[in-house]
């Protein structure tokens, strides 16, 4: 199974303000590539996955997101997995999609893997965290943004050893966005 991180950040290393607001995201123009507008490439990177395992703190804020007007449920069918270790009440129309558990990274996986699952979207700053510390993570997509915030949640957090990555890929946007993808080496 391959398990990856798709995030974007500020270029100081935070993927949302402290409060969880992520609106430095959205603060520059859309992003062009080659004169075409684009999604950086995300709606590429979901339809690659089989699954997506998120934080409650990252759900939670996808759910207040989705309440705002024309703000839809960004990852149709794609089945999605909560990581968390309260209740979760689940939207009846998400109910076929979303599941909560309070399982260990490497635990999941397996599970996912008895579902046919091969390729996992991780989400979430303290989820992305706990599965690099496990060793779990294969690759990384990172957009920085080009905005200065100061303050906020990082992506990445204590480790047991250091991660040693290979970069694959480089591309910058119009918009100054530049985003990296790498491979987590196995040595």
């Amino acid at each position: 199974m391959k398990a990856s991180i798709f995030c974007g950040l500020s270029l100081d290393g935070f993927i949302a303000r402290s409060d969880g607001n992520l609106d430095f995201l959205d603060a520059l123009d859309p992003p062009e590539l080659n004169g075409e507008p684009t999604d950086g490439g995300f709606g590429e990177f979901l339809a690659s996955v089989d699954a997506l395992v998120m934080g409650r703190n990252t759900f939670d804020k996808v759910m207040d997101l989705i309440t705002q007007p024309d703000i839809d449920w960004p990852y149709g069918d794609l089945p999605v997995v909560v990581l968390t270790s309260r209740p979760l009440t689940v939207p009846d129309e998400l109910q076929d999609v979303v599941e909560a558990t309070d399982l260990a990274p490497a635990e999941l996986l397996d599970v996912l893997a008895s579902r046919f699952v091969e390729h996992v979207y991780i989400d979430g700053g303290l989820t992305a965290q706990s599965f690099l510390r496990d060793g779990l993570i294969d690759e990384i997509i990172l957009t920085t943004v080009p905005v200065l915030i100061g303050d906020g949640l990082r992506l990445f957090g204590e480790l047991r050893a250091d991660v040693k990555v290979e970069l694959l890929d480089n591309t910058v946007f119009s918009n100054g966005f530049v985003q990296s993808h790498y491979r987590v080496r196995a040595d």
